[in-house]
């Protein structure tokens, strides 16, 4: 999916460290298994030193089988560590733009209006506007 260049400037800050992760490095997405093992991340997009430093080793028992609740891994990849649950890497506007409810809660919020309010290509119009929808109703409860 090719992401529009918009000029709007942002930093993700990373869902376990919280610190900004560099510019000129990649953002990577993570799946459910990771919120499950570290229940404090905030959002999704982690840094790499993060994903290094949190991964573990194994997701299944010596006996055979997973670990006690273990979340699958996404189809495609075979499911044995912290690697096999990576949903993706890219740059900072890109993995807004694929995982827009991350994006608002770490810092994209101003990328991702400026985004959703120009013509765009429906597939990501339709990505990001029900998770702004959501973003706006849930700060109008706080």
């Amino acid at each position: 999916m090719e992401i529009p260049t918009v000029t709007i400037a942002f930093r993700i800050a990373c869902c376990l460290c919280r610190k900004n992760i560099p510019l000129a490095g990649d953002v990577i997405a993570l799946d459910g298994e990771w919120q499950r093992r570290y229940p404090k991340r905030r959002g999704t997009l982690a840094c790499e030193r993060c994903v290094i430093d949190y991964g573990w080793n194994c997701c299944t028992k010596a006996v055979g089988g997973f670990v006690d609740g273990h979340i699958a891994a996404p189809q495609d990849q075979v499911d044995i560590d912290s690697w096999s649950h990576l949903l993706g890497r890219g740059t900072h506007r890109a993995l807004v733009a694929l995982h827009p409810r991350s994006g608002l809660l770490q810092g994209a919020e101003p990328y991702l209006r400026s985004l959703a309010s120009r013509k765009l290509s429906r597939t990501i119009a339709d990505r990001l506007r029900p998770a702004l929808n959501e973003w706006d109703a849930a700060q109008r409860v706080v």
